[in-house]
């Protein structure tokens, strides 16, 4: 795997072996890192010949949404090694992708940084004018500044310069659609959501975020099959505590409180959950009229946050629906928010 790195010049290569057993067909698959040679990733797929192109469409998702995981994850391993002041804008980039997903204020300003970093050594670099996007959507998201509206206008700004960078490029359409979510705007939040999705059918977290604009638009049940392809498509996903939050949402507007419960709670036993994971946990327990277990989640999120309000949650959630908006709303005021 090494001189094939050095011979095509590419940090990793994705092999693989088909055989045929009868009427079966198994696949084997590998992502290795030609640097040191090592393997990151394999996984053995078996299915029928005869649904052979149902099969490799099942082969190809998975691969992609494993690339996404891997590969940013191991860039960022690499890029830890290494003195800050040597990083390059693709080690800059991935470090503050790890950084971001982990969602607290600290390692928000590292990964904007880190971002700001990799564009003073490439102006041009797509994806970095989208995390810096990213970044400064949280900063707005979670409260971590206090001027919101500068924070959300400098959301739009980066997301803008990715999308001028590269129109096509789907973390640049993802966070333009989030842009205009936290400006309240799901509608024209969908669309970049959806452009995202069609640019890349596999990309996981834009189809999880399409799913919770359905589900703020009043849609339910198209924002669970979403968020369930989301999590089929990524189950090691950094935003997966994200996508079962959503579930617990799309259960708690349709009244299924076993389920919402379930899912938010769920949620919160996933790493990177952040203070409004807590909240929509609190609020399934609520509408279920358990309101002990509600009262302990509201204790957790303020002492994450002691800030926190309905206010506060809505701003970050911007339902459009008037039902569901009242009835979120009712339950937070209900929990004391």
């Amino acid at each position: 795997m090494r001189h094939i790195g050095e011979v095509l010049g590419v940090g990793y290569i994705l092999s693989g072996a088909v055989e045929i057993a009868g009427s079966r067909l198994l696949v084997t698959v590998e992502l290795s890192e030609t640097r040191g040679g090592g393997v990151l990733w394999a996984e053995h797929y078996a299915g029928d010949i005869g649904d052979v192109h149902e099969f490799r469409e099942r082969i190809v998702s998975a691969i992609v949404s494993e690339l996404d995981v891997h590969i940013p994850l191991n860039e960022a391993r690499m890029a830890r090694a290494l003195p800050a002041t040597s990083l390059d804008a693709w080690s800059a980039y991935h470090l503050g992708l790890n950084h971001m997903f982990r969602f607290t204020r600290r390692d928000n300003e590292i990964a904007q940084g880190l971002f700001g970093q990799a564009l003073a050594r490439a102006p041009d670099f797509t994806r970095a004018h989208a995390g810096l996007s990213f970044t400064r959507f949280q900063n707005a998201f979670l409260g971590y500044q206090p001027d919101t509206d500068a924070e959300i206008a400098g959301a739009r700004a980066s997301a803008e310069a990715a999308m001028t960078c590269d129109p096509l490029d789907p973390f640049a359409n993802l966070v333009m659609g989030r842009t205009h979510w936290i400006e309240k705007d799901l509608g024209g939040s969908f669309h970049w959501l959806d452009r995202a999705v069609s640019l890349n059918p596999n990309y996981a977290q834009a189809v999880y975020l399409r799913g919770l604009t359905r589900s703020m638009s009043g849609h339910g049940a198209e924002g669970e099959r979403d968020v369930d392809l989301a999590y089929r498509l990524s189950p090691l996903d950094p935003l997966g505590y994200a996508m079962f939050s959503t579930r617990g949402i799309t259960h708690l507007i349709r009244d299924n409180h076993a389920e919402a419960i379930e899912w938010s709670e769920r949620a919160m036993r996933m790493p990177g959950a952040h203070v409004h994971i807590a909240v929509v946990a609190a609020a399934a327990r609520k509408h279920a009229g358990d309101d002990a277990a509600a009262a302990r989640w509201i204790e957790y999120a303020r002492q994450r946050d002691p800030t926190i309000s309905t206010e506060a949650f809505l701003r970050a959630f911007p339902f459009d629906d008037p039902v569901q908006r009242a009835k979120i709303e009712g339950l937070l005021k209900s929990l004391g928010l």
